[in-house]
């Protein structure tokens, strides 16, 4: 943990999630930076533990391997993510599904094997994408046919910083930026200054920002195709799927970028953005309370109504 005496910052870097994370934190007190630090490494490593679908001990590969033959007990936090999964469904009217994971897997094997699905494949593992079907009642979970999986891809890195988020302020942290893999929350302010600053991430130029948003007690979340996607046979597809076609979501949206009071209904409405389009995403946006956001698409830049007064001047 890096610090700098003059201004009471103190800085997290780790891999997490599979992605690069940062926590920025401000306090003159060693002891509640100290304590903060160990539970909030200690949360993440826990939480990927548990989550993750590339670490077969974890909860999510034992649910997913008990499909179709025994319920799974969930302990009361592992009890709320699946409580999220319903959320998330339901928020984004069915587009954001946590039984899609067969179809993130037909379309990882087919970008491996440099092969599109057919037709007829696309439509059976579409058979085994429904969340409706799952068994889920509190402190257990069951997938009652064999083939379904679960995956909380959909909004477990945006979940996480919300966490860390509340974490910090039990600890009593009230100044802090957590950054898991370019999905931001903030609280309190910087050193100097009134505001955290966060980018808007291009999606045509790589590490650049689209726009620099002057933000507080806010979160920021961006998802598009613009450089995430697959390659099958020359052709690139974008890596968010649409459950319902079961092809990846094609639209004019490169990226979406979205602000809201936390980072699960800002990744929500930027990922249902990049499925749904540009004119029907604007308008998901515009329609939820204290959210705003930044459309890059093919043909150039969209705003939401009430974005203007984040973006800074260069």
């Amino acid at each position: 943990m890096a610090t700098s005496i003059q201004s009471g910052l103190f800085k997290l870097q780790f891999k997490a999630l599979g992605t690069h994370c940062v926590i920025q934190f401000r306090t003159d007190e060693i002891a509640a930076a100290k304590e903060f630090k160990t539970v909030a490494l200690a949360w993440i490593k826990d939480f990927e533990n548990t989550w993750s679908r590339f670490k077969p001990a974890s909860l999510l590969c034992k649910i997913n391997a008990s499909a179709g033959r025994e319920r799974i007990p969930l302990t009361q936090d592992q009890d709320h993510v699946m409580q999220l999964c319903g959320h998330t469904y339901r928020q984004s009217q069915g587009l954001i599904d946590p039984t899609s994971f067969p179809l993130t897997q037909l379309w990882d094997d087919a970008a491996k094997n440099n092969q599109l699905p057919s037709e007829d494949e696309i439509t059976e593992v579409k058979k085994r994408v429904n969340w409706n079907a799952v068994e889920h009642s509190p402190g257990s979970i069951f997938l009652p046919e064999k083939g379904l999986a679960l995956e909380i891809g959909g909004f477990g890195k945006e979940y996480a910083v919300d966490r860390l988020i509340d974490l910090a302020k039990y600890s009593g942290i009230k100044n802090i930026l957590v950054d898991l893999g370019r999905d931001v929350a903030v609280a309190g302010t910087p050193p100097h200054g009134p505001y955290w600053v966060v980018g808007a991430e291009n999606a045509t130029e790589e590490d650049a920002a689209l726009y620099r948003l002057a933000i507080t007690d806010r979160a920021v979340a961006t998802s598009g195709n613009g450089r995430r996607f697959r390659t099958i046979d020359g052709k690139k597809f974008g890596h968010i799927i649409d459950s319902r076609s079961g092809r990846p979501a094609e639209t004019d949206v490169l990226t979406a970028t979205c602000l809201a009071p936390d980072c699960l209904t800002a990744g929500l409405l930027s990922t249902t953005a990049c499925v749904l389009g540009t004119e029907t995403g604007l308008k998901e946006i515009n329609r939820h309370l204290n959210t705003s956001g930044i459309i890059q698409t093919t043909k150039g830049t969209r705003f939401s109504s009430t974005i203007h007064q984040h973006i800074l001047s260069s």
